[in-house]
């Protein structure tokens, strides 16, 4: 059964995601700050993480910075916060979905077994993908040799692009093939993941790998 880690300054809350989930044969443990949260996930080693960024003793925004020094596991936040700049950061810091608070519990397990499913699909492409600087080997990312930290969800994009470097890829195609539901079209997630992608390559090549098609969308170059 898949491990999940919560991390959730609100019991009432997380005991009601714990029995929801536990009743969908899911493992699960929490933890009530954002320290507890950290050294849970360092033990545990869940295959997903649901967070809630308002944390005591560590905001939610340092944990996910910290999470991503350890763990590629997809990231769920949840979240009061309706700002739309508030979801941008976050998927740059690394999150791989975003939800906000209230929500519905039966719309939270479709978004883990999404994201689950994703991290599946990922590892078990076993084949080595090697575009010019760039070697994908299982869920594992080399770029000059130099081994680069992605979350799943950037993993997925990215080997996406580095499949077929001649296809321009719009972010509807991108949303769909990623997420496989039907793309939104004032959702800036695809942007803000591309962005994220291009900027950990380029710290290592010095180089844009990813060429932006205007009013179409991207490929590699």
């Amino acid at each position: 059964m898949n491990k999940i880690a919560i991390i959730e300054d609100d019991i009432d809350i997380c005991n009601m995601i714990a029995k929801f989930l536990e009743n969908n044969k899911y493992i699960v443990h929490y933890a009530l700050n954002g320290a507890e949260g950290i050294e849970l996930c360092k033990s545990l080693v869940p295959d997903l993480i649901i967070l809630d960024i308002m944390l005591p003793k560590l905001n939610g925004n340092d944990v996910l910075q910290r999470l991503r020094k350890f763990t590629n596991a997809p990231v769920i936040v949840v979240s009061a916060k309706t700002m739309v700049q508030t979801k941008i950061d976050l998927l740059k810091l690394g999150a791989d979905d975003y939800m906000t608070k209230p929500f519905d519990l039966h719309e939270l397990l479709a978004r883990i077994e999404a994201n689950l499913k994703r991290t599946s699909n990922t590892s078990c492409q076993n084949d080595t993908l090697t575009y010019r600087d760039i070697e994908i080997n299982n869920s594992l990312v080399y770029i000059k040799e130099v081994l680069v930290s992605f979350t799943s969800t950037e993993l997925k994009i990215l080997r996406l692009l580095l499949q077929y470097p001649q296809k321009i890829f719009s972010k509807q195609n991108l949303y769909e093939s990623i997420w496989n539901e039907t793309y939104a079209y004032d959702d800036d997630t695809i942007n803000t993941h591309i962005s994220h992608i291009r900027k950990k390559i380029k710290a290592i090549t010095n180089e844009d790998y990813i060429q932006t098609i205007w009013g179409i969308g991207y490929k590699i170059k």
